[in-house]
């Protein structure tokens, strides 16, 4: 049992160099795959796809694309960590391309936030300009999507040059309690959007109060979960994704270093399976999908529900549409670029850059590599950043979000003491497998959205963790104040996203209030406001009789034998520059260079990993170390030499 005496035998470790059996070495990178594959689905395409297939912010191509996006990212994530892990000199130079390590690549959850805004900003303004097909923005969604990758593979230069800096600046730059702090607020701005998956799904999550305040009576139901159509929060949501939690906590007590090591595939497999075999039986009032109930009237997305019809929380529409092969760039996206996102993107590629060092650095210390050879080490994180960046631009051109080491996988080498590049290859092989093979991208998409909370929500607070312990390792002072003001401004927009936008996340008119409150209303960079006519009384229409004025219409006036006088009115066009009801629309043009330093701004303010990311970043480089602290860690360096 886990808690007997004496512990048990670790596995017998197995070096970098070390060269293993085949199927040894399937069954390594096996494990190594399924600690990642879930993460790089959820952030590969699962998420920014999603988004389009609401019906107030549809575009059916990029909802359609989902599958594609999914696939094509175990695809990418497979073929670059080839390049991470081979690790080649390049000819003529000192410099490196990869880590030589089991630095496996997937999509990064750095850019996650970005290019959701992206995607759903898109289909909002093309909306706004009246340029849909009814309710479906065909195409821009995937124009959104286009300018993310774009701006993106020029912006992922900047990690190619930062892997050109000496090594002894680069640890000034990146110390631990940055490197920490952009890693636990990646986390932990995400931390909220898994919770939401658990309730049922982020729209009918954020929308319950102000449906109301809308005058829309009941609760915003929620339609990610199958044919399943509840409101957030409701028990069953909450026990299937629930389930996820209680199979990974029982793999903890019971497992063994494979299965520990893999915990999140084990309890979304779990998950899935108590998904698939239960079901609800309709209720009187219950709703269901359109598409579920063709023959019943959809009203706002949903149908009436057959009382007594038993109605599933899986789909398999998108199983059933899904390529059984499929390969990269069989769906393709307009490149384009946007400056207003450039400066955010770029800072995520800085924060990605302070992550891979301190990714590379765990890799190195979980391989039983010896520590005090510090060229060693310096060498392998240049070539780790310059893969990195070089790999972001690959990944964009193969339409995917960029691509950055996985820290989760350091565990999966600490647990299986198996640091060996074979496995590492073999990783690689499985991801794109598993991308090929069209219809496991379906499975994927087709999973309730409360099953992915109850994993998502463990991987999004594993990456918080990771950043903690690694924000900790020299609590200093110095470093407490920088942590500390950091985590008020990063964790407080988390908490709190209006501080800087009015309105703050998507729901019903959180757009219309980011037009007229807030930090910076997006009303003060309209150039030209939408008008209507509105009519102005000068003088009301009278009746003279006799010399006294009467109110009585014109008939009457004639009756009595009076002069009527008609009203005098005047119409004027007259702008509108406060919103209401049209989902933030309320500019028919913006200046061009106020409403792209506007975007820039607010994005970084509101985001939590930039926000936090860059006060920790100018602290560092701005306060003093404590004279005492300085002479203790002197001692501490002594002391670990002798």
């Amino acid at each position: 049992m886990p808690w007997r005496k004496g512990g048990v035998e670790p596995p017998y470790f197995l070096g970098k160099d070390e060269k293993l059996p085949l199927a040894l070495s399937l069954l390594m990178g096996f494990q190594h795959s399924l600690a990642m594959v879930a993460g790089i689905a959820t952030s590969g395409g699962l998420l920014i796809a999603g988004d389009a297939c609401f019906a107030w912010q549809l575009d059916s191509e990029m909802c359609a694309a989902k599958q594609y996006m999914v696939s094509a990212a175990w695809i990418a994530s497979g073929l670059l960590t080839l390049v991470q892990v081979f690790r080649a000199r390049i000819i003529g130079t000192k410099y490196y391309l990869g880590t030589g390590l089991i630095s496996v690549m997937g999509t990064s959850f750095t850019f996650l936030p970005i290019a959701r805004d992206m995607v759903i900003s898109s289909i909002s303004e093309a909306r706004g300009a009246g340029l849909c097909t009814g309710n479906d923005c065909i195409g821009y969604g995937k124009k959104g999507y286009g300018r993310f990758i774009g701006t993106c593979m020029v912006a992922s230069l900047l990690e190619v040059g930062i892997a050109m800096i000496p090594p002894k600046f680069l640890k000034k730059i990146f110390p631990p309690v940055v490197t920490g702090t952009a890693v636990l607020l990646i986390g932990g701005g995400l931390i909220s959007s898994g919770t939401k998956y658990l309730g049922g799904g982020v729209f009918c999550g954020e929308n319950n109060e102000s449906k109301m305040a809308a005058g829309l009576f009941g609760p915003q139901l929620c339609n990610e979960n199958g044919q399943v159509v509840l409101p957030f929060g409701s028990p069953e949501y909450i026990g299937l994704g629930f389930s996820v939690i209680v199979m990974s906590t029982i793999v903890q007590f019971f497992g063994s270093p494979f299965l520990k090591s893999t915990f999140l595939f084990w309890g979304l497999a779990f998950g899935c399976f108590m998904a698939a075999i239960t079901y609800r039986t309709a209720l009187p009032g219950d709703k269901t999908t359109c598409s579920t109930e063709p023959t019943k009237p959809c009203i706002g997305g949903f149908a009436d529900a057959t009382e007594g019809k038993k109605y599933y929380y899986y789909s398999g529409d998108a199983i059933k549409n899904a390529d059984t092969i499929t390969f990269l760039w069989v769906e393709t996206f307009p490149l384009g670029f946007a400056a207003e996102y450039f400066l955010p993107i770029l800072i995520g590629f800085f924060i990605s850059s302070a992550e891979t060092v301190g990714d590379i650095g765990m890799s190195y210390i979980a391989s039983e590599l010896p520590t005090d050879e510090r060229s060693d080490v310096d060498s392998r994180i240049q070539g780790g950043l310059l893969a990195d960046g070089i790999n972001s631009l690959i990944a964009c051109l193969m339409t995917t979000p960029p691509n950055t080491t996985f820290s989760q996988n350091n565990g999966v080498i600490a647990l299986t003491r198996c640091a060996s590049r074979s496995a590492g290859f073999s990783c690689a092989f499985w991801l794109v497998l598993y991308g090929v093979f069209g219809k496991v991208g379906g499975l994927f998409t087709s999973i309730p959205i409360c099953v992915v909370g109850g994993m998502v929500l463990q991987l999004f607070t594993m990456v918080f963790v990771s950043g903690m312990k690694m924000a900790c390792t020299n609590m200093t002072r110095r470093n407490s104040f920088i942590l500390m003001l950091s985590l008020a401004f990063g964790l407080g927009v988390a908490m709190e996203p209006h501080l800087f936008e009015g309105g703050g996340g998507f729901a019903f008119y959180s757009l219309n209030l980011a037009h007229n409150i807030g930090f910076w209303p997006k009303s003060l960079t309209c150039e030209i406001f939408p008008t209507v006519a509105r009519t102005t009384i000068v003088s009301q229409a009278s009746c003279d009789v006799d010399g006294t004025e009467v109110a009585v219409s014109d008939e009457v006036c004639t009756a009595l034998n009076g002069t009527f006088t008609a009203q005098v009115s005047t119409t004027a066009q007259v702008a509108v520059t406060t919103c209401a009801n049209a989902n933030g629309n309320c500019c028919v043009k913006y200046y061009e260079g106020a409403s792209s330093i506007r975007t820039t701004i607010i994005m970084i303010l509101k985001t939590p990993y930039c926000i936090g990311f860059l006060i920790a970043c100018f602290l560092n480089l701005l306060l003093p170390e404590d004279k005492t602290e300085l002479d203790d860690m002197e001692k501490e360096k002594e002391l670990q030499k002798s």
